[in-house]
């Protein structure tokens, strides 16, 4: 009777999840289906949710670690949409990717393709461990500024603190279910101010409970170094392209650059070009961060001239 509430708990069964935002899912397109176009916020809301079931249904029949579990989501303003890839329940490896700027409910297959390209990457690395991924997009991305939208959340950690609290409790619910004595290996991924919102959930709190923490063109992370999160700064990674704008953006109104030596993490080898190439099939840049999710050591990156 409750689908939505159910939906959205966290530490329940990812399945149980998963039939429940579905149900919700039509049920919430039924009706917007049958509003009045002309009302505030329906037409986008009604837009959103079509998108996401189109994705859904594009990938319906995977099996297997291949299986979409819907997590949550929500079809207002730019959307909101949390989806698993293979059960994160029964999963020997979990990987927790969030994105960054400019994300909404129609980059979902864009994400979707990027989360599986991760999968397969840590799959390589360890084909004996089941690995499941996961695309959050808990949170309201900030928009690129521009002459007609002058937004700057982008500088600032606003949307970032406002999302920390509710990855902090994504992430612990996913501890919550699951399935089996065996600690699953959990890994949270961020690019772009996804990075600065990881970084200021884990520094939060009690933390995000991961083993780790991989980063790719980020801005910073909202704190001095490395051993101001919970995880073990051993295990904090980050990786920058040669020419990713990001780098020569940085203004600290996010935090130190985390890619130097000084920040005290891990640099990983990357080979990719650009702010958004960290995907690219059968690139170092894909490789590196599928050891990470697997639990093993990525290739570092030598010193750079900065970081000497």
């Amino acid at each position: 009777m409750y689908p939505e509430q159910i939906g959205k708990t966290n530490g329940l069964p990812s399945m149980v999840r998963d039939d429940a935002n579905r149900l919700a899912l039509n049920q919430q397109l039924n009706f917007v289906s049958g509003s009045d176009q002309a009302l505030p916020g329906i037409p986008e809301n009604r837009h959103n949710l079509e998108v996401l079931k189109a994705e859904l249904d594009e990938r319906d029949g995977a099996t297997g670690n291949k299986k979409l579990y819907l997590l949550d989501f929500n079809g207002f303003d730019d959307g909101k949409a949390v989806i698993a890839m293979g059960n994160p329940d029964t999963a020997d490896n979990v990987g927790v990717q969030v994105p960054g700027t400019a994300t909404d409910m129609n980059s979902t297959g864009g994400q979707l393709s990027r989360i599986e390209k991760l999968q397969r990457s840590a799959e390589r690395a360890d084909p004996s461990a089941n690995t499941s991924m996961v695309y959050w997009l808990g949170y309201d991305a900030p928009e690129i500024p521009s002459d007609d939208a002058p937004n700057l959340a982008v500088a600032g950690t606003g949307r970032a603190d406002d999302a920390a609290p509710d990855l902090r409790d994504f992430t612990r619910g996913l501890r919550a279910s699951l399935e089996g004595s065996d600690r699953a290996h959990m890994t949270v991924l961020g690019h772009s101010y996804g990075a600065t919102v990881v970084g200021d959930a884990d520094a939060g709190g009690k933390g995000l409970d991961a083993d780790s923490i991989s980063v790719v063109g980020s801005p910073g992370e909202t704190v001095g170094r490395a051993s101001d999160l919970h995880v073990d700064p051993h295990h904090f990674y980050t990786g920058i392209a040669d020419d990713d704008l990001i780098s020569q953006a940085q203004d600290l109104t996010l935090g130190p650059d985390p890619n130097t030596a000084d920040f005290g993490g891990t640099r990983f080898v990357t080979d990719t070009h650009g702010h958004s190439g960290y995907w690219d099939d059968n690139s170092e840049s894909l490789a590196n961060q599928g050891r990470i999710i697997a639990g093993q050591k990525p290739n570092q990156a030598p010193p750079t001239p900065i970081d000497m």
